[in-house]
């Protein structure tokens, strides 16, 4: 098993990891397959796309963001500053950093969190200081993938944008910590280039110079001729052989001309070809692409000066890449989405109708009767006896077994009193003892507190009473959701009601209150006092006569009414202070569900918008996508909307979507903890989840039953392009050849560069290229895959090869791969140097900007990118030749057979013996015109080896510059007539300064 380390620098970087994880989890379903063994790294001085909830990872459902030890946040903050002060402590800094000054400038300006800010210097400054970390994470990874597949060779792949100042300003150093540590392993560097045109606010001033400052230091860093400091500090130089195996160069347009967006398009297309290398490939054994990335394929050896200094490396490679695919995966999330919106419309409104699916308004209903209905009063305990506690609300209450509706708790007490009563009085004392203890209960023995008091306590906790009100309600509601028998919208709108009715039972308290307690005054004065009054006349033959018992039997019924109204009135006065304490916990309740309901609400929109966003008419014959899909979208909405209709399948599948939601809850589940435990995001990844399931078994189910029905999931590419171009070979061809016409590289070539030929340029072929394609493997259609075959091999000028692979049923990919080509063959490469050199133009502190631009010194240091020009040669050759002329390697030559006098270049070979002298011209200014590229060169190795060898003492060094000054100076007089403004003049004045600067050993 292939093991691979997939590294992130930068936004960019991190944004294809997370499109190439997306790629991985559509393919596998799973977030670490184990078929593979891949591992990742995301390195980034913003912490923007590291958060855990961050939904740009997510896919139906799933989250596929890195975990923390995969994640390495470089960002500095005072620290930075630190070590600026105390550069000593820090020698992997210390010998690079640069200017103190210039850096408290550039720390003073930055304001907030430290990023990269498109300073490649503080990109790599902010690496710097936490390599350690970089290089134990790495470490760590490596051992997890070496350990999965008992194989220590693993491949890096780096990937990263040039525009900016994280993976821009650690690139360099990433590549080498990692040589480093594994000399021998492949690293494969993915590099994007600066757009021409960036989006607004991309461009802070160094977008493109630092694009190609990082490429001058790629190509040094190649070749051998930089090797960077350590930045661990551990070493003073990294000596480096082959830093990478292979760098990648892409733009967001295609030798098509065809341009794709930045910030959307690029990443996946990178992911995509990076998913085609490691993971499809790996059944496949594509051999060229990895002799390729390895520069085997040709000659691998850089473009060289004349004395064969390596200058131009070829390890450098474009890739290009075009699918055709059934878009079995949009389809699926169409399905998924349509399913997803079906559940949340069914939560919401619970409304069916026929040839539509679950409607997007509520049904009618009469709530306001339904929450007067006794039986639900009863339930919810909010009916006359609950709300004045003739019963029992809590459940310690409905379980006292002496606690008793108040007009069976008189009518009880009346019954045993008077039975008490008759056989422990007289007659004559029965009334007045009844009086006497009912009056006590009602004071001190009800409920063992006394009316007045009993209520007095349970006024503090009307909270408690409130709290269980709700709670019945809200279990009783929250389970009918649940079962599917209410919606959101049912729910809200009964609340609504119920709060209603709440108001109108406040309203009516006062009423009641006064109620019962005139109709107790009246029976005081209507029954009580007048059966006193004539129980106190019955003589003893009234009394023979029944007349006691009589009066008692009256009385007795006139007491229990009484202390009925006056513990009614009390009750009613406690209902009076409990409702408002109700309605307030209703009202939260609803406010809860008035929260479910908006949260359910937006992300019904969010599905919504993932079904716009897919299948969607698109011209399958627009090759200019790097996907083209295959498949007709009509189709698909049809079988959509056959899936959507079934009642029984939608009731099902939203059935099984809220249970997923609900069962995270655990028990006790409630609206409440619903808002509180369940964010939005996960209400989405959970009915996203489930419902792609759904629509796997329901797609299944139908096209077993209905045969007529076409399979839309587990489709064959090849079986679409058979039936469609079924007899029609013609058709097919023209279909193929565009397509593939189309699978350009994302890098444009110069002709003129490509073209050249001259000194230093090898005469080796360069620019190689291979094209393959990779097909379905296909039994079924055997007869059509060979005929398509014959197409594919005839459809390009590069023989393809076609790969068949057994996994990717639904597409066709077509991949170009170029290589050996250096920098200069790079079309966008004189753009990028424009704005570099305009850049530099501009700025009033050139010294402060190529810090920033470039990682250590100022990018002089760097051979070129380009083949010098004849007058870039003869103004950069002018300052040697003064000091050769100087010298005395130039000298005056008069020729024996003509008798003109001819400047001659004399030099030695490396043994010290005289080389044929090189015929320049009568005068300087005429031997500047006749230099070139060869004699230029010759003339600075002997210039090199005369300094070298004859002055490098201080003394000598001046005599020589008082000699350079004599030949400016006699420039001036012989062939510019003293004119200090002549071009000629300003010509050697300046090449005379830097001449000197050569002389001292500055330049």
């Amino acid at each position: 098993m292939s093991s691979h380390l997939v590294i992130g620098l930068g936004g960019t970087g991190g944004k294809v990891i997370r499109s190439f994880r997306k790629l991985v989890f559509q393919q596998f379903h799973e977030r670490e397959p184990k078929a593979l063994n891949i591992q990742y790294l995301y390195v980034d001085s913003s912490s923007e796309m590291m958060a855990h909830d961050d939904p740009n990872w997510k896919i139906l459902g799933k989250n596929l963001q890195l975990d923390k030890h995969r994640q390495l946040l470089i960002k500095g903050g005072a620290d930075l500053s630190a070590h600026l002060e105390n550069l000593s402590n820090y020698p992997g800094i210390q010998a690079w950093i640069g200017d103190k000054s210039q850096w408290k400038d550039i720390l003073n300006s930055i304001v907030g969190e430290i990023l990269g800010g498109q300073k490649r210097r503080l990109g790599r400054f902010l690496f710097a200081c936490k390599v350690k970390e970089f290089r134990d994470r790495v470490q760590a990874l490596v051992r997890d993938l070496q350990n999965a597949s008992g194989n220590n060779a693993v491949t890096f792949h780096i990937c990263c944008g040039l525009a900016g100042g994280t993976g821009s300003g650690s690139i360099v150093d990433a590549v080498c910590q990692i040589r480093e540590m594994y000399p021998n392993d492949k690293i494969i560097l993915y590099t994007l280039l600066p757009d021409s045109h960036p989006k607004p606010n991309w461009d802070t001033g160094n977008y493109h110079a630092n694009g190609y400052a990082a490429l001058l230091e790629l190509n040094a860093l190649s070749i051998g001729a930089w090797q960077p400091h350590d930045v661990t500090g551990n070493k003073s130089r990294l000596q480096l052989k082959d830093p990478f195996n292979g760098c990648y160069l892409f733009f967001n347009k295609n030798e098509n001309d065809v341009a794709v967006d930045v910030e959307r398009d690029v990443p996946d297309i990178v992911a995509d070809f990076l998913f085609q290398k490691l993971v499809v490939m790996r059944e496949l054994r594509w051999e060229s692409l990895a002799r390729m990335e390895n520069a085997e394929n040709g000659d691998g050896t850089p473009e060289c000066t004349l004395t064969g200094s390596p200058e131009r490396s070829k390890r450098f490679l474009a890739f290009g890449l075009k699918r055709l695919a059934y878009p079995e995966t949009e389809i699926r999330e169409f399905l998924t989405y349509h399913f997803a919106k079906q559940a949340g419309l069914q939560m919401l409104f619970n409304n069916w109708t026929d040839g539509i699916g679950f409607h997007d308004e509520p049904k009618p209903y009469p709530f306001a009767m339904e929450v007067r209905k006794k039986e639900v009063r009863e339930r919810w305990a909010i009916s006359d006896e609950h709300l004045t506690l003739s019963r029992g609300i809590l459940i310690e209450e409905v379980n006292t077994k002496t606690w008793q509706p108040f007009a069976m708790e008189w009518q009880n007490f009346i019954v045993n009193s008077k039975l008490l009563l008759k056989d422990s009085v007289t007659a004559d004392r029965w009334v007045a003892e009844l009086q006497s203890r009912c009056q006590d209960r009602f004071e001190r023995g009800f409920r063992q507190h006394g009316v007045h008091k009993f209520f007095e306590i349970k006024t503090a906790t009307h909270a408690d009473h409130a709290r269980e009100i709700r709670r019945r309600i809200e279990s009783e509601l929250f389970e009918e959701w649940r079962n599917g028998t209410r919606s959101l919208y049912d729910i809200k709108r009964l609340l609504e009601a119920l709060l209603q009715s709440l108001d109108e039972y406040l309203r009516d308290c006062a009423e009641k209150v006064v109620f019962h307690q005139t109709t107790s005054e009246a029976i005081q004065t209507q029954r009580i006092n007048p059966n006193r009054r004539e129980e106190s006349k019955v003589g003893v033959f009234s009394a023979m006569l029944g007349k006691r018992e009589q009066l008692f039997e009256a009385q007795s019924l006139a007491l229990q009414d009484y202390y009925f109204h006056l513990t009614c009135m009390e009750g009613w006065q406690f209902a009076q202070t409990l409702l408002p304490v109700i309605v307030r916990d209703i009202t939260a309740f609803a406010n809860e569900v008035d929260q479910t309901l908006s949260s359910l609400v937006e992300i019904n929109k969010l599905f919504q918008k993932g079904i716009d966003e897919r299948c969607q008419n698109t011209d399958k014959n627009d090759f200019r996508r790097p996907l083209v899909y295959f498949y007709h979208p009509d189709i698909v909405r049809s079988f959509s909307q056959r899936l959507v209709k079934d009642k029984s399948m939608q009731a099902n599948q939203a059935m099984a979507a809220r249970d997923a939601l609900i069962n995270q809850l655990g028990e006790n589940a409630n609206f409440s903890q619903l808002n509180a435990r369940i964010l939005k995001q996960q209400w989405m990844d959970s009915i996203e989840s489930v419902c792609e399931q759904s629509v796997e078994n329901a797609h299944n189910t139908v096209i077993t039953v209905e045969k007529d029905l076409p399979r839309q999931l587990n489709v064959s590419i090849i079986e679409k392009l058979a039936k469609e171009f079924s007899g029609n070979e013609e058709g097919l061809t023209r279909f193929v050849h565009d397509l593939a016409n189309y699978a350009g590289n994302y890098l444009t070539f110069n002709p003129l560069e490509v073209n050249k030929k001259g000194p230093g340029i090898a005469e080796s072929p360069t620019k190689l290229s291979v094209f393959a394609v990779i097909r379905p493997q296909t039994r079924d259609w055997g007869s059509f895959a060979t005929q398509l075959d014959g197409i594919l091999k005839g459809s390009r000028n590069i023989q393809p090869e076609i790969l068949q692979s057994e996994t990717r049923n639904s597409e066709i990919t077509f991949i170009n791969i170029t290589n050996l080509f250096p920098l200069r063959y790079v079309q966008h490469l004189v753009f990028l140097k424009e704005r570099y050199d305009l850049r530099l133009k501009q700025t009033s502190n050139p010294g402060r900007l190529r810090l920033e631009l470039h990682c250590e010194g100022d990018g002089n240091q760097h051979p070129p990118l380009y083949t010098a020009s004849e007058e870039d040669n003869r103004r950069e050759s002018l300052p040697y030749l003064l000091i050769a002329r100087a010298v005395g390697a130039i000298q005056l030559v008069t020729s024996p057979s003509t008798g003109k006098s001819e400047l001659n270049l004399l030099s030695k070979d490396s043994d010290g013996f005289d080389n044929d002298p090189i015929l320049l011209g009568a005068t300087l200014p005429e031997s500047v015109d006749k230099l070139n590229i060869k004699n230029s060169s010759l003339i600075k190795s002997e210039v090199q080896r005369i300094l070298q060898q004859n002055y490098q003492h201080v003394d000598k060094q001046k005599e020589l510059v008082a000699q350079i000054l004599v030949l400016v100076e006699g420039i001036k007089a012989d062939e510019c007539q003293g004119d200090i403004n002549a071009p000629l003049y300003k010509r050697f004045n300046e090449a005379g300064k830097l001449a000197v600067k050569i002389i001292r050993g500055d330049a």
